[in-house]
């Protein structure tokens, strides 16, 4: 039995994260623009003083050179400004633009609008437990816990 909702949860989140991808990719590709680069706004706009990249990596759980990547496009786009004023690469805050916010507004909407479509099959409850127990499967897996009594 246990075997059996291992085997249900692995597929299943394989199968979420690619759909997911699937999705994003659609819908950011008509903005002309990547899932991450939406993750990084997200991030970005919820800051005031803005983020370094490794802040920025942590948050969107991504190694720092796809940061650095992704934050010079999002600047080539005109959606991010860097101030450098005298700190190294990494260590400079990242900020959104006019530009970036206007981007990030038109982004969460897209998400918005795709999460109301569920609404007639998932309650603001489930959803609620749903993110519970997600953050609390990554962070527990993420904490290398070693269940085998070892």
């Amino acid at each position: 039995m246990l075997i059996d909702r291992y085997a249900i949860f692995r597929v299943y989140v394989e199968s979420l994260s690619k759909n997911l991808q699937k999705y994003e990719n659609k819908v950011m590709s008509e903005m002309g623009m990547r899932g991450i680069h939406a993750l990084c706004l997200f991030h970005l706009g919820k800051s005031r003083e803005g983020l370094t990249a490794t802040q920025l990596a942590t948050l969107c759980h991504v190694d720092k050179a796809l940061i650095s990547r992704t934050v010079s496009e999002l600047s080539e786009y005109g959606d991010v400004v860097r101030d450098m004023s005298g700190k190294g690469k990494y260590r400079s805050r990242i900020q959104l633009t006019l530009k970036g916010r206007q981007c990030l507004r038109k982004v969460t909407l897209e998400i918005c609008n795709s999460i109301r479509q569920m609404k007639d099959e998932i309650t603001s409850e489930e959803l609620e437990t749903f993110y519970k127990v997600l953050v609390t499967l990554d962070r527990y897996l993420s904490d290398g816990r070693d269940t085998r009594g070892t």
